[in-house]
């Protein structure tokens, strides 16, 4: 079957040669943001994100400072008089009679920092009071949002403000924002450290020596592959004396590229092969702490320290 182009339907854009001059590097994304920009003029790296549904705030950051390289874009103040200012990408923290201003005319403010009180166990001094309001009046971040980084950071044992402030900041570059997106996230982190749990017990380690590497591996066993806890018991059978997350982990690569999905289709590929593995005594009860095979927004994220 041969093909033409179709007549135009809708309002055409207009792309410059420069565009297409780069799609023989094969980066989809930078196609796709630089097309994003001239169909709609804007270069806010968050939106792109999460109108292109990349993986990181940092991914469409990175477009646009390829594309200022390559002439698509200029310094927004480039033809204006004066220095860039120093702080442009986040506002100035407001000031103890400015954050009085605010919490005369909006009463989330005494919502958050009573929340924040009674999670911290006591007062909140005016600098840190300052920070806090500053986070929602003047980056934004929704007051449910910082809660939620507030009750993680006392749960990480971090009584600290400037410690929710790296979180949430840290959340919003990865496009957690609203107070749905970091209970999404949080439940996320409580299953993997379960599993993590799990698998340490398999492989007879502390799961608290796992690496961030390590970890990102176990994640992905279960939200990329798709596996679930039964299956690494079985690889665990496999690895004998050798059992480690790399090990562990290159099994699971062997046993995707050949399709194997369950501990039935890995056993019954071994009874056809004749390879004497014994099945685990005692194995998973089906559908017992298993992941969900919906894939899930934030699963790429994987908490560091």
């Amino acid at each position: 079957m041969t093909y033409q182009l179709a007549p135009w339907n809708g309002e055409t854009l207009a792309v410059p040669q420069l565009v297409f001059n780069q799609l023989a590097r094969g980066e989809e994304n930078l196609t796709r943001v630089a097309l994003y920009i001239l169909s709609t003029h804007s270069t806010d790296a968050t939106e792109i994100a999460r109108a292109l549904r990349l993986k990181t705030v940092s991914s469409a950051q990175r477009a646009l400072d390829f594309w200022y390289g390559a002439g698509l874009l200029e310094h927004a103040n480039q033809n204006s008089a004066g220095p860039e200012p120093e702080n442009a990408l986040r506002p100035p923290h407001l000031t103890s009679a400015e954050v009085a201003a605010v919490s005369c005319t909006d009463p989330q403010v005494a919502v958050l920092m009573n929340e924040c009180q009674k999670l911290f166990g006591g007062m909140i001094g005016q600098s840190d009071t300052n920070l806090l309001v500053s986070l929602y009046h003047s980056d934004k971040i929704p007051v449910d949002t910082l809660l939620y980084a507030a009750a993680y950071s006392v749960g990480e044992g971090h009584r600290s403000v400037r410690y929710i402030e790296r979180v949430v900041l840290r959340w919003k570059e990865f496009g957690i924002v609203t107070g749905e997106d970091a209970e999404r996230y949080l439940h996320l982190l409580e299953r993997r450290r379960k599993l993590e749990q799990q698998v340490a017990e398999f492989l007879g380690c502390e799961e608290k020596k796992f690496t961030l590497t390590e970890k990102k591996a176990i994640a992905s066993w279960f939200e990329e592959l798709h596996y679930d806890i039964a299956m690494v018991q079985e690889a665990c059978l496999y690895a004998e004396g050798k059992k480690s997350v790399r090990y562990i982990n290159g099994i699971f690569k062997k046993w995707y590229s050949k399709g194997w999905r369950t501990v039935k289709d890995v056993q019954a590929s071994q009874a056809i092969s004749g390879v004497n593995v014994q099945p685990s005594a005692s194995p998973v009860p089906a559908g017992e702490d298993r992941m969900s095979r919906r894939k899930k927004p934030l699963q790429f994220l994987v908490e560091e320290d």
